[in-house]
């Protein structure tokens, strides 16, 4: 057991001039919507919560350093802060203050209920467009307004209403706690068009300024009816399989590919399944494609590796808890048997479980495979997908493949706390624990390679 005492630094208000980015507020397109204002007051309470419980919980304030530069951030919001503000302006500053730690597990919600007033109460118009990042560049994806005339899909973003696209990316990846890193980019697409509107406020109109085109493309926005009407009709409906098996012609090679490792029933059933055809067929290969995972459960990773070894393991090389007053009493009430380990230590330490604490002895199957395997990775294989790549490196079960090292860094946080805030009630979430994963020595870089794909896209031989 080892015990890491740090002198937290005071909350001290410090005048500093930081530029922030400027909000930029097109032209109100919804007549009926009135944006959510909240006074003065009621925000700085909101602020002071926030602060309070990252201050109290995140492993990463026991860093003097940066918890004093993260204080005076906050400082510096609440001196600038206007006598009110929309509960939209709230979230960005809020996201982007929590997305200073960039900590993919603590972040803010975004405020759904004041979409849901602006574009169906409100009789707001979105952009009848959905966007993919691909190597820090944005492109349209999927185009489905009535025009079928514009044929953009694929083409690349330079400027959506003057605004470049670098900047976009830049905004949408500070709110979500990964700045320049591309781990966050799947939920840069999936929120873009929601993101977009809080940044920069309504639009009525996307002009799109794209790689070849000498002049902007105007495009009208929709409403929330037309808007799923037209991708009914233009659009992509289809969602990618969670779990797939392919093999090879000649059946010497399986490829599984698991889109995330929540590990529901589907997904130990799919396991199973796949694990007793892999062995009926003699395949002597494996290759297992966990690029885009998000990640997910550490007991789904598990499930996976009964398969493929039975030896005894652990996930992490360590694991470190911010131990406080608050996290004692969650832990008493919902996690005793963590609760007994730090009932009794000083709050503001980092308090390291010995290792037996979570070494995992597998439930080796009777079908597991015992060829040669290999695990496919790129820059969004994140959280439970990286560990699970960090312990295959780790204890030499396969081959790590991949263009780019994982989205996750090797020392990250996690096992994370809900909170809602007393007066905007917007959820945030903080992470009191700081995980060190194998497959690397740089704990601010992912799982490396061992095989380097120089293509951004892998190129599958099996489908």
């Amino acid at each position: 057991m080892l015990v890491v005492s740090s002198k937290i630094v005071q909350m001290k208000s410090v005048l500093i001039s930081i530029v922030f980015s400027v909000f930029v507020f097109q032209s109100a397109t919804a007549q009926d919507y009135k944006p959510t204002y909240f006074e003065k007051a009621e925000l700085i309470e909101d602020l002071w919560f926030l602060q309070n419980k990252v201050v109290n919980m995140h492993p990463l304030i026991l860093n003097e350093v940066f918890a004093f530069e993260w204080s005076m951030h906050g400082n510096i919001v609440e001196k600038q802060m206007p006598d009110s503000m929309s509960i939209n302006q709230f979230y960005v500053h809020m996201a982007r203050l929590l997305g200073e730690l960039e900590d993919t597990h603590t972040g803010i919600s975004f405020p759904y209920s004041e979409r849901k007033k602006y574009m169906i109460d409100g009789g707001g118009l979105s952009m009848p467009f959905s966007i993919t990042v691909k190597d820090h560049r944005l492109y349209v994806n999927e185009y489905f307004a009535e025009d079928r005339s514009l044929d953009i899909a694929g083409k690349q973003i330079l400027a959506i209403n003057n605004i470049a696209s670098g900047q976009i990316l830049q905004d949408m990846r500070n709110t979500v706690g990964v700045r320049g890193r591309e781990c966050g980019d799947r939920s840069v697409e999936k929120m873009f068009a929601m993101s977009f509107w809080a940044l920069y406020g309504e639009s009525n109109v996307y002009r799109l300024k794209l790689m070849g085109e000498d002049t902007p493309l105007a495009i009208n926005g929709v409403s929330n009816a037309k808007y799923f009407e037209l991708k009914k009709k233009y659009g992509s409906w289809q969602n990618p399989e969670k779990y797939h098996l392919a093999f090879s012609d000649d059946q010497q090679i399986a490829k599984m590919s698991i889109a995330s490792f929540y590990g529901d029933a589907q997904y130990n059933q799919f396991l199973k399944d796949a694990f007793q055809e892999i062995k009926s067929k003699g395949s002597k290969q494996l290759i297992i494609d966990v690029r885009n995972n998000p990640g997910g459960r550490s007991r789904a990773v598990d499930s996976l590796l009964n398969y493929l070894t039975d030896k005894s393991y652990s996930q992490y090389k360590s694991i470190g808890i911010r131990v406080s007053e608050e996290l004692k009493a969650n832990y008493k009430q919902k996690r005793p048997e963590l609760y007994t380990r730090i009932e009794k230590l000083p709050n503001d330490t980092l308090f390291y479980m010995d290792s037996t604490a979570y070494t995992y002895k597998p439930n080796y199957k009777e079908s597991a495979f015992t060829g040669e395997v290999y695990v496919l990775i790129n820059a969004r294989s994140n959280s439970a997908a990286a560990t699970f790549a960090g312990v295959v490196k780790e204890k030499g079960l396969g081959s790590i493949v991949g263009n780019k090292a994982t989205g996750e860094n090797i020392r990250y946080y996690g096992d994370f706390l809900m909170y809602k805030l007393p007066n905007t009630k917007i959820t945030f979430y903080v992470s009191p624990k700081e995980f060190i994963q194998y497959g690397g020595t740089n704990l601010n870089k992912g799982v490396q390679p061992d095989v380097l794909i120089q293509d951004f896209e892998f190129r599958d031989e099996i489908n």
